[in-house]
């Protein structure tokens, strides 16, 4: 009963983790050749481009080919005026995009790939 617990719990405290890497360290330690880019527009739900929106990159996974197989890897952008944004340099991998309006307004795309050395564009759209 408590003997165990005491003793897990000892344990536990004891087991050193390394500090987490932050999302500049990560991408600094990864090749040129397995970066990849995103890059658009954000557009109100009347057609008009929005500026002052947050848009956030949370890499979920790499893939099999991936230098960097893990998740965790974090970008973000504000669109500029004109509604445009741009994230370089992200680690190839299948990401979480999360588009923040200045409304409050929350949009996410799910299981967005981005591939090694290649650029995409994305258009988000407020419903």
């Amino acid at each position: 009963g408590i003997g165990a617990t005491i003793a897990i719990s000892t344990f536990i405290t004891t087991i050193p983790f390394p500090s987490p890497q932050s999302s500049e360290e990560i991408a600094s330690t990864i090749p040129a050749t397995d970066l990849g880019s995103v890059n658009g527009f954000v557009i109100s739900s009347d057609g008009l481009t929005v500026d002052g929106t947050s848009v956030v990159a949370d890499k979920k996974m790499g893939f099999a080919n991936s230098a960097d197989k893990n998740g965790g890897y974090s970008d973000s952008a504000i669109t500029e005026s004109g509604g445009s944004y741009a994230l370089h340099d992200l680690p190839s991998g299948v990401y979480k995009f999360t588009v923040t309006y200045p409304d409050g307004i929350i949009q996410t795309i799910d299981n967005y790939a981005v591939w090694p050395s290649s650029s995409s564009s994305y258009v988000f759209e407020a419903n």
